[in-house]
């Protein structure tokens, strides 16, 4: 069945079926979460989307900039993407660009927690770090994050990865924490929820089950932590003071938990981890997100493709992923492992819920379906004409001129179809650690050490999504996997950030 079949039997089925409206505009009917089979209702968004689709949704992708995310924004391949390094005071424009096209409306995240680890200080203003509000009050921290976060959402961004909830500065933390009081940190922690989402904001809360007191930045390479029942009396006591104040998200770490782990495996790739402790005991209903798959914890071990199928598997939402090369191998294999049911179709649904969810589709999504199948088409024409150009030896991006506009570049004549990288690009953007290099701690008073003021740039630029599809070509792109030298959350001197 082609493409364009596949696409009319989705739209037949749900034609008649529609009230409310998704975030595009489309009517819609709210569905229910929990579904019957023998229910006569109409099918929700996620039932009606193809496996591609479903496989786009459960991906995001680390970025050095927004045009790296575009294509796969376009195409569905990717359901997001975050930043990392300091960007520039641009960054709206740039967000606005990129995620135009989009089938259903994308998660732009950065890393805004403050102090070293802020990449939006170009255009909103330096932001104290956690250990700086940490000293204070709670409601100095409050208006500190009400005045950021304000900003953020008007640059077009709708998550943050933030805050840190752990408890200590181990794991080279440093000030990236609030302390090293659980009550304190708890205290704070939900503080900075309520306010980045009555800004708008999804904030995901960081790095469960705690990597406070651990010795080794995930960054570089895989260890454990204290046993389970030891975090469970200090380091977990923040995420649940989150999850009981309604925090909608959760990102997971990479390090080992003895007592609760497989040996070996990371506990963002751990079944018992995510869906025995987290979802299981703690009863934590939102997104999980994994921490960057580029790091060396990972990376060392499992390639980002197997590692996120085995982290969607074990009962992760999101994969996060870092670099552009990386999406299209890892999209070809988490589609297949829909397809061929490696991971259970109810388990696939459930996550693309609760992505949709936080995205405001919540029912029946024509509009969705349609876009999905217009990307699907322009990928296919794509590779059609590919393969003919491999066939008769012509290019098809060939404006048969006979002029040659590869500025003296090698490039291929088969062009990649779902995704893009930078030209020029030929290994992944790692993520390279979470310190922004120059960006200095601003102190409580929102004052850096050179007077200069904290007070947000709001930008007029609005993210608008638009439903025209545009497929880009590639020339050049590979797939690496070597390990981040540093956590998607530290960064060496001689990069900007991440």
């Amino acid at each position: 069945m082609t493409v364009a079949a596949v696409a009319t039997a989705l739209l037949s089925l749900v034609l008649t079926a529609c009230t409310g409206t998704d975030s595009f505009g489309v009517k819609v009917q709210k569905a229910k979460v929990a579904r019957s089979t023998t229910t006569t209702e109409p099918p929700d968004c996620a039932e009606m989307l193809p496996p591609e689709a479903l496989a786009g949704q459960l991906l995001m992708v680390m970025v050095a900039n927004p045009a790296q995310a575009a294509d796969a924004v376009r195409n569905g391949t990717v359901g997001g993407f975050g930043l990392k390094g300091a960007q520039s005071a641009a960054i709206s424009t740039q967000v606005a660009d990129a995620v135009q096209g989009a089938p259903v409306q994308p998660f732009v995240a950065a890393d805004e927690e403050g102090g070293t680890v802020q990449r939006l200080a170009a255009a909103l203003g330096k932001l104290p770090s956690q250990t700086t509000l940490g000293a204070g009050t709670v409601e100095a921290a409050q208006e500190a994050y009400r005045r950021h976060h304000t900003g953020v959402k008007d640059l077009g961004f709708n998550m943050v990865f933030a805050p840190v909830a752990d408890v200590g500065s181990g794991s080279g933390l440093g000030t990236r924490t609030f302390g090293t009081d659980p009550a304190k940190v708890s205290q704070f922690v939900v503080a900075s929820v309520k306010v980045a989402q009555e800004s708008g904001l999804v904030p995901v809360v960081k790095h469960w089950p705690g990597i406070g007191g651990g010795t080794v930045d995930p960054h570089i390479k895989q260890s454990p932590l204290d046993p389970i029942d030891q975090l469970r009396t200090k380091d977990l006591i923040p995420f649940q003071a989150a999850f009981d104040a309604g925090a909608p998200a959760v990102m997971i770490t990479h390090n080992v938990v003895p007592g609760l782990t497989e040996p070996g495996v990371p506990a963002s790739l751990s079944k018992a981890a995510i869906t025995d402790e987290l979802r299981g005991k703690e009863g934590f209903t939102g997104l999980v997100i994994t921490d960057s798959l580029g790091m060396g914890a990972v990376v060392k071990q499992f390639p980002q493709p197997q590692a996120a199928e085995q982290a969607v598997a074990a009962g992760a939402d999101v994969a996060l992923l870092s670099g552009p090369d990386v999406v299209a191998t890892t999209h070809r294999q988490l589609t297949e492992a829909i397809t061929e049911q490696r991971i259970p179709r109810a388990q696939v649904l459930e996550s693309v819920r609760r992505v949709l969810e936080l995205k405001g589709v919540d029912g029946p999504c024509i509009g969705v379906v349609t876009r999905y199948s217009s990307a699907a088409q322009a990928v296919q024409d794509c590779e059609d004409a590919a393969a003919e150009a491999a066939t008769d030896g012509t290019d098809p991006e060939d404006a048969g001129d006979g002029s040659d506009d590869s500025s003296g570049s090698t490039t291929s004549t088969t062009p990649d179809c779902t995704t893009s990288t930078t030209s020029g690009t030929t290994r992944t953007t790692i993520d390279s650690g979470i310190n922004d290099p120059g960006i200095d701690d601003p102190g409580i008073d929102g004052t850096g050490t050179d007077g200069t003021s904290t007070t947000v740039r709001k930008s007029s630029a609005t993210t608008v999504l638009r439903t025209t599809t545009t497929v880009r070509r590639s020339t050049t792109t590979t797939d690496t996997t070597e390990p981040d030298p540093g956590n998607f959350d530290v960064v060496p001197p001689d990069e900007p950030g991440d």
